[in-house]
């Protein structure tokens, strides 16, 4: 303000020595310009606010939700069956461990999540995992593993808080007595003879890097992908699996049973849709 003043008073000396006639309009021009400059001063934003973006609303996220099936017919426990093999049976449980999970762009570069897992748990419905950072654009393929790499395999459980799904009291599939996770856990009974059957199929070697083809595009809104978990494929291609003839019961990384099924489950997994 003293320097608008001190400029006031320069020009009025000055106009009113060189030109008098002429002084009072000369004075309410320098206020106008004056009172204008001030209005402009305190309505004009500062560059921290008027060059501020708009806020953005993309939400960059991918919630994947796995539907439980068994060949044509809605997986429901404690219902009756018929295996490829012709066995009747029912199923108790069906949980398993994803990690590894990313997303591949038309242009074949990926997208990885970083540090995310899921405890799958068919039984009681808990069936989905959200994925934050997917940025926006075009992508042909969802990739994830069902199982862990060997370094958090055989790390201490211990680390996980209790609602993690890597934390033994949250899954169920940590085996204490041999070290590492049950990637897999597939258990029921046979009708033929009412005898159980457990397929705890586990070992950083029998994890299960799966691609699932689909094409989709990320916009601004988050994304649902959801996808398909066929039981019947356990037990058939390549392979049809018998258990009164090929076991029922595995607890081992590396018995006949556990290649087997592990070599049959390549094509668990589908994506049926992705939707905003």
């Amino acid at each position: 303000m003293n320097l608008w003043l001190h400029l006031i008073n320069t020009i009025e000396s000055t106009f009113v020595k060189n030109k008098p006639m002429r002084y009072d309009k000369m004075k309410n021009l320098i206020l106008f310009i004056f009172i204008l400059s001030l209005v402009s001063l305190f309505t004009a934003c500062d560059s921290d606010d008027c060059c501020e973006p708009e806020p953005s609303s993309e939400v960059s996220e991918m919630t994947i939700s796995i539907n439980h099936v068994i060949g044509e017919s809605e997986l429901t426990f404690n219902s009756e069956y018929i295996l490829p093999s012709n066995e009747t049976v029912t199923f108790r449980r069906l949980s398993y461990l994803l990690s590894n999970m990313y997303l591949v762009k038309s242009d074949d570069s990926k997208v990885m999540i970083e540090d995310t897992y899921a405890f799958i748990n068919a039984a009681n419905g808990n069936n989905t995992v959200t994925l934050s950072g997917v940025p926006k654009g075009d992508y042909k393929a969802i990739g994830l593993s069902i199982g862990l790499d060997s370094n958090i395999n055989h790390g201490n459980p211990n680390v996980y808080s209790s609602n993690h799904p890597l934390a033994p009291i949250n899954n169920s599939l940590h085996w204490s007595w041999q070290g590492g996770y049950i990637f897999t856990a597939i258990e029921g009974k046979t009708m033929a003879d009412n005898e159980s059957f457990i397929f705890h199929l586990a070992g950083a070697p029998n994890r299960l890097d799966l691609e699932l083809p689909f094409t989709f595009t990320k916009g601004e809104a988050a994304l649902t992908a959801n996808l398909k978990y066929d039981l019947n494929e356990v037990f058939i291609n390549p392979e049809m699996y018998s258990i009164s003839a090929d076991g029922a019961s595995t607890h081992s990384i590396s018995d006949p049973i556990t290649a087997k099924l592990i070599g049959n489950m390549v094509d668990v997994l589908s994506v049926i849709s992705v939707n905003e």
